[in-house]
């Protein structure tokens, strides 16, 4: 039990003591009180009813009795109390021996924690001490091992380039001796393909005569069965008009009985109206007649009865016109009804007859939808027969040159067909006469000069003339020196700097390479990263050292280093530069797994020459990318994961995180080819008109 606790026990028992003894005091008071009122209310009582003297002996003894056992029990209140003060004081003795037993043995716990803790820390100081002494001599051991493999592998790389050296020189004994080998082999076989030129040239000729004799006999076999198949065509067009023409007349005639049924529909419901009329008016009489004899009554000052009666069949009356106008108004409107769907039907009707007058001019028995009869009774392409017509008129109105059978040609252009047909030919004359007008004017317009501007003016236009014919000469001379400086180089090498100056200013990637290279053919060196920004011409075999590759418009440079030609840039197109020696890591395969979001529409290609279209994306489209590398055809290029491949352009791509990126599906070839290619060509005439 806790001091706490025992000090809430004395409080317990010394309230409830406390509570005890002001209890019994009070009690005693209150006995005493009502004791001495009703003592004072029998004294008086008994003074009133002269109570005895014996009376009183007895109420004192009894008194005297009560106060004795008032002091016995407050006697025995008091010892308890004095029992308990005793108890509680050695409760709180033991309570503070205790205390001072459990303060001792928390010293003594906190003394043992300390002297371990002392322990532990020396021993862990000791244990980080011998770590780092052995860390310091693995390191040691490690520092020596990295010396002797370092030994190792200079000796092992002295050892490579020796055997190189001499591979190299093995290699280029055996290149001598195989060219040696090949250059007999093609004089050989150029001997050999001579006389098989020959013998072929001989073979094709004799087979192309029999080809030819092939030929004019299967002309005539094609033109005997296209006269066959224009027989049956003709033959089955005649049947299948036929045919037509009966379904036509019999849907006719089955209109015309509908026609009929609607008109008897009609007349009926026509009957019916006038039977109703007639009705109306009977059953209006019937109500006049009783109006007047309800009046004859009421004059007459007949019975109510009586009038009450002739009023109610007066109202029957009234409710029975009622009905009878109500089913005039519906015979009305169905009349109605019926003649709008007679005058609808007939309209249908005429305008299907029209139609199918029209669809029998264009094409009947013996006609087809672009060929008609002409007046020689002769199939006719519906556009030579509207270009006669056009070129009989002109000559007969306008040159007044006579025509022969002039009457039979515009009998054939009142065909309708025919008369579209002219109507097509007419309409693209006018619009090409209207665009060659504009032309004129547009052309006109650019020299159009103010007359008071010709006056105040012609001393400066003439000097600016001057200025401008200089202007024009020296832009053709720089034209032609342009035009013959690239003439000296190779011509591939042209294209591919057409291409590149075509494609843009960009670039995107660059990189530190330490090669050196031979030109194979003559190129041009350009002063910057531009293909616009041409410099020298360079003569095959030059050799050059080379510190960079860098990307201008997605075609790869390299940045000569060495030299009357360093700082320059020459291309990095492995057919007109070889690389003699590599002294760098570079591969043309950059991994880089990240993601291209597309910024405009971009062609996607199934090869690395980017020749071959598979898909066009549209903006916003986000691709998963594997790296980028460099093709055989000296462009820069994105890999797709699905093994599609697309050129690095930072105008229209740009690289984003792959984990955001929803790769789209682009396996849609089949259906996207046709818009893949009109893409890639609005796509190069764009950057053309750039």
């Amino acid at each position: 039990m806790t001091k706490e606790e025992k000090d809430k026990l004395n409080n317990d028992n010394s309230s409830n003591t406390d509570s005890q003894a002001k209890n019994v005091s009070f009690f005693n008071r209150l006995k005493q009180q009502v004791k001495i009122l009703n003592f004072k209310n029998e004294k008086q009582t008994t003074d009133d009813e002269n109570i005895t003297q014996a009376d009183d002996i007895v109420l004192e003894e009894e008194l005297k009795r009560k106060e004795k056992e008032a002091k016995e029990r407050a006697f025995k209140l008091e010892s308890a109390r004095k029992k308990f003060e005793k108890e509680q004081k050695r409760i709180e003795e033991e309570h503070k021996k205790n205390m001072a037993d459990r303060a001792e043995q928390e010293r003594l716990e906190a003394e043992r924690i300390a002297r371990e803790k002392e322990l532990e820390r020396q021993r862990i100081e000791e244990e980080k001490a011998r770590k780092r002494e052995e860390e310091r001599l693995e390191r040691e051991r490690i520092a020596r091992e990295k010396e002797l493999e370092r030994q190792r592998i200079e000796e092992e790389k002295a050892r490579k380039r020796e055997e190189e050296r001499l591979e190299r020189e093995r290699i280029a004994r055996e290149k001598e001796l195989e060219r040696q080998r090949i250059e007999e082999e093609k004089a050989r076989k150029r001997e050999e393909e001579r006389l098989e030129r020959e013998r072929i040239a001989r073979e094709k000729e004799l087979e192309r005569q029999r080809i030819e004799e092939e030929k004019a006999r299967k002309r005539e076999e094609e033109r005997l069965e296209r006269e066959r198949i224009e027989k049956e065509q003709a033959e089955q067009r005649r049947k299948l008009f036929q045919k037509k023409d009966k379904e036509f007349k019999l849907a006719e005639d089955l209109k015309k009985i509908e026609f009929l049924e609607k008109e008897n529909e009609k007349k009926e419901h026509e009957n019916n109206l006038l039977a109703l009329n007639t009705s109306l008016i009977a059953l209006e009489d019937k109500i006049g007649e009783k109006a007047l004899s309800i009046n004859k009554l009421k004059n007459r000052n007949a019975e109510k009865e009586q009038i009450l009666l002739e009023e109610k069949r007066l109202g029957t009356l009234l409710t029975q016109k009622q009905i009878l106008q109500k089913d005039i108004a519906a015979e009305k409107k169905l009349i109605e009804k019926i003649q709008k769907n007679l005058e609808l039907g007939h309209k249908i009707d005429g305008f299907k007859k029209e139609i199918y007058s029209i669809k029998k001019e264009v094409v009947n028995e013996d006609e087809t939808i672009f060929k008609v009869k002409n007046h020689e009774n002769k199939l006719e392409n519906i556009f030579i027969a509207a270009f006669t017509s056009i070129k009989a008129f002109v000559l007969k109105y306008i040159f007044k040159k006579e025509v022969k059978d002039y009457n039979g040609i515009n009998k054939t252009a009142k065909n309708i067909k025919v008369k579209i047909a002219t109507s097509f030919i007419l309409a693209i004359l006018l619009s090409l006469c209207f665009l060659i007008m504009l032309k004129f004017i547009s052309s006109a317009k650019e020299h159009y000069v103010s007359f008071d501007d010709l006056q105040t003016t012609a001393v400066d236009t003439t000097d600016e003339m001057k200025k401008q014919k200089e202007a024009e000469e020296r832009a053709k001379i720089l034209e032609a020196q342009e035009k013959a400086n690239a003439a000296r180089i190779d011509l591939e090498a042209q294209d591919e700097e057409i291409t590149a100056k075509l494609a843009g200013t960009f670039v995107s990637y660059s990189f530190d390479v330490n090669r050196e290279i031979t030109v194979n053919k003559k190129l041009h060196t350009f002063k910057s990263a531009n293909w616009s920004d041409t410099g020298d011409v360079i003569e095959a075999g030059t050799k050059f050292t080379v510190d960079k590759l860098v990307s201008p418009a997605g075609y790869m440079m390299y940045r000569i280093s060495s030299g009357d030609h360093a700082g320059q840039f020459v291309t990095a197109n492995e057919k007109f530069v070889s690389v003699d020696k590599k002294n760098d890591n570079f591969s043309n395969f950059v991994s880089r797994q990240v993601a291209i979001k597309f910024l405009a529409s971009q062609n996607v290609y199934k090869d690395q020459e980017i020749n071959d279209v598979r898909v066009t994306m549209s903006n916003g489209a986000v691709l998963n990318i594997s790296g980028y590398g460099i093709s055989k055809n000296n462009r820069l290029i994105y890999h797709i994961t699905d093994g599609s491949f697309i050129p690095v352009n930072p105008v229209r791509l740009t690289e984003v995180n792959r984990e955001s990126a929803n790769s789209k599906n682009i396996n849609k070839e089949d259906k996207n080819s046709s818009n893949s290619q009109r893409n890639s060509t609005t796509q190069n005439t764009t950057q053309r008109n750039r």
